[in-house]
Parts: structure tokens; C-alpha cells; sequence
């Protein structure tokens, strides 16, 4: 079977390798099974509970626990039902959480400008780097990012993946004379920016990055992104699932944007240094 079938109906990687593993062989203890589908054993119940929440997994009362995979119409019903009934509570959410942004942005001190954009579902082959590479492209002198402690490794499948095309998006900033500063909690971006740049071999080139990219560490809840001190982007969190993202609201608002890039100045200042050499 196609893993990616598996993906697109929720499951995470370990998820998707224990279901298919019980779907193979029917019958197994959580240590058979972790040995067999290489989970690790302190992983492997909690993999199984929320298979079992899913209503894709049973729990045979034994000694020791078995588990087996449930049938597989009464289950996709029963999934198909509650994603229905998730989704329609999640318009809910939205369609309540516009409806208060709009009433706040009514204000006189409200932005001017402002534009929200939604991710696809799953974006294919390139169209997230083209989806960046868009945005950054009439940057003309920094770019401040702040990355909240939601985003720590392994806590957001979908942060994760895409690590790697917001480092290159990030470097190739660095390299157009961009000052890039990033102040980050932690995440996947720092191991993936740092091992970029030390793979650079002409070393003025790297001399040029290191000059114009700073990454400070500090943990925050704080979220957004600032383009030249002028563009403010604000990140619209899944209200189901909290650790993915909707999409944003870009902020065309120069006065509006200083009261974020005054936050970020502070924060900044709090931070400490991240070695990318």
C-alpha cells in the first residue's frame, strides 16, 4: 500500500507503520509489535492508544494485551464521520475567528491592508518553495522571523518537512544582502540552516552569509514574521490540530508593524546567540 494513502487520512509516520504492520499480521503484543515495525517500545503505546482512539485499532482483553486491526468498513465509517463532524466545527471556529478579526480591525488603530491566504491540504513537489520564494522575493532589507516553542522538533510533523526549503529560502536572502535575523526556539531550522551553511566551501561566500544572517535562540510563544519593517505576517493556527497552520494574514501596515518590530527588538535583545559556523 501507498503510505501516502495513510498520510492523507491523518495518520504520522509511526502511526502508519504499526497500523500497517497489524494490518499485515492480523494479532500482536505491543513488543512483538514494536520489534517488527521498529517503533521504539516507549512510543509504541502511545501509537497504539491513539489508534484505538481513531477507532482503527482493538484491544484484546489478554494477558499479555493483544492488538488487531478493526474491520475496515466499520472503521473508515465511523473515521469518515467524525472528520465530517471535525470539520464543520472547525468552519465554525473560523468563520467565528474572522468574524472577531474583522470587528477588531474595525477599530481606528486597525491595519489598512490586510490579506489572508489559506494553505492547500498537502502541497505537491515544488509549489511550497514556489509558494515562499514568492513571498520573499521583493524583500529588499530584512526580514525578522520569530519561531514559537510549538514548532520544536517532532511536535509539528508539517514544520518539520518543511524545514529544508525555508533554509535554503533564508540562505539565498543571506546571499542577495538581505539581513536575515531569526530568533528561534529550538526548532528543526537551526540544524538545517547551520549544515548549509558549513557545506558552503568558498569561504567568502560563507564570510558574506555569516555577515548578513544572525540567529538568536529564546524560547516564546510569540509567532510572526516582518518584511522591512513595513509587512507583517501572522500565522493562522488549526484549531483541531494545533500543531499545524491554516495559512496567514499579511499586514500591509507600516505603523501597525512597528508596534510588532518594537516586540521583536525587545525579544531579540533577550536572546542569545546561535553559532552557525
Amino acid at each position: 500500500m501507498d503510505e501516502k494513502l495513510l498520510a492523507n487520512i491523518g495518520l504520522n509516520k509511526y502511526e502508519r507503520t504499526v497500523y500497517w504492520m497489524l494490518f499485515k499480521k492480523g494479532e500482536l503484543e505491543a513488543s512483538k509489535l514494536s520489534q517488527l515495525s521498529r517503533v521504539p517500545i516507549g512510543k509504541i503505546y502511545e501509537v497504539l492508544s491513539d489508534l484505538n482512539k481513531y477507532g482503527l485499532v482493538e484491544i484484546k482483553p489478554s494477558r499479555p494485551r493483544k492488538y488487531r486491526p478493526v474491520d475496515t468498513k466499520i472503521a473508515f465509517d465511523v473515521m469518515y464521520k467524525r472528520r465530517e463532524e471535525e470539520a464543520l466545527n472547525e468552519l465554525k471556529l473560523l468563520r467565528e475567528a474572522l468574524a472577531e478579526i474583522e470587528r477588531q480591525l474595525s477599530n481606528d488603530d486597525s491595519p489598512t491592508h490586510v490579506e489572508t491566504i489559506f494553505w492547500p491540504d498537502k502541497f505537491h513537489d515544488d509549489e511550497l518553495k514556489e509558494t515562499v520564494n514568492s513571498f520573499f522575493e521583493d524583500i529588499e532589507h530584512e526580514i525578522c522571523v520569530v519561531t514559537p516553542i510549538k514548532y520544536k522538533p517532532g511536535v509539528s510533523e508539517q514544520y518539520d518537512d518543511s524545514m529544508s526549503v525555508f533554509s535554503k529560502a533564508y540562505l539565498n536572502l543571506a546571499q542577495r544582502g538581505i539581513y536575515v535575523k531569526i530568533l528561534d526556539s529550538h526548532s528543526q531550522l537551526l540544524p538545517s540552516i547551520k549544515e548549509l551553511v558549513t557545506s558552503i566551501e568558498d569561504e567568502s561566500v560563507k564570510s558574506n552569509v555569516q555577515k548578513f544572517m544572525e540567529i538568536r535562540i529564546l524560547e516564546t510563544k510569540h509567532d510572526f514574521v516582518i518584511f522591512d519593517s513595513k509587512t507583517l505576517l501572522l500565522d493562522i493556527e488549526d484549531q483541531i490540530n494545533t500543531d499545524t497552520s491554516l495559512g496567514m494574514t499579511q499586514i500591509h501596515d507600516e505603523s501597525y508593524t512597528k508596534r510588532f518590530k518594537a516586540k521583536f527588538d525587545d525579544l531579540w535583545n533577550k536572546g542569545k546567540r546561535f553559532d552557525l559556523a
